[in-house]
């Protein structure tokens, strides 16, 4: 049996986003086996560190692959409130950078062959971190995806939904698919 496809669409530093990812786990335990679940990251307009947060996951998938991706991705939501507006207060670009290296080198993403350095150095190079994240912007685009989170399931963006919902909220939704 084939899966039908199941995009999911976050911001990093969207709270909403977070609560979803708290509910993924449950979600994919009860849906899996109908359900191919992949992640996007976008970047809303008026969350300012989120598109560094983005590029740093395109960084980091590009080098260590998509495990390593999620791993980031979840250390960003774990370590959310460190780098919300709050946090960051009037920080200089350097300090944003800095703030998610660390949370990458807490996330253990890096090793001898990808780096502290290496990541700071390439955070904002247009091939390797920013144009990764702008095509996964544009891919959100194109599917409608105007905030997060979002869900594009069986390639169409579904409407109506909460981000505090679980499985059995999702079970009641892909009913009406």
């Amino acid at each position: 049996m084939t899966k039908v496809s199941w995009k999911i669409f976050w911001d990093l530093q969207c709270p909403f986003s977070k609560k979803m990812w708290e509910k993924l786990p449950a979600i994919k335990e009860k849906h899996g086996s109908e359900y191919d679940f992949s992640i996007y990251i976008c970047s809303l307009p008026f969350h300012p560190q989120a598109f560094t947060a983005q590029c740093g996951a395109s960084l980091i998938e590009g080098i260590k692959g998509g495990d390593a991706m999620m791993t980031y991705v979840d250390a960003c939501f774990e370590n959310q409130e460190s780098f919300m507006n709050d946090a960051i207060g009037d920080a200089k670009k350097s300090e944003i950078d800095e703030a998610f290296a660390s949370i990458a080198e807490k996330a253990g993403v890096f090793d001898g062959t990808f780096t502290k350095e290496a990541f700071l150095a390439d955070l904002h190079n247009w091939e390797k971190a920013v144009k990764p994240a702008y095509t996964e912007h544009k891919i959100a685009l194109g599917y409608g995806v105007y905030g997060t989170p979002k869900n594009v399931i069986n390639e169409r963006l579904v409407a109506d939904t909460e981000s505090a919902w679980g499985p059995d909220d999702w079970t009641e939704k892909l009913k009406t698919l």
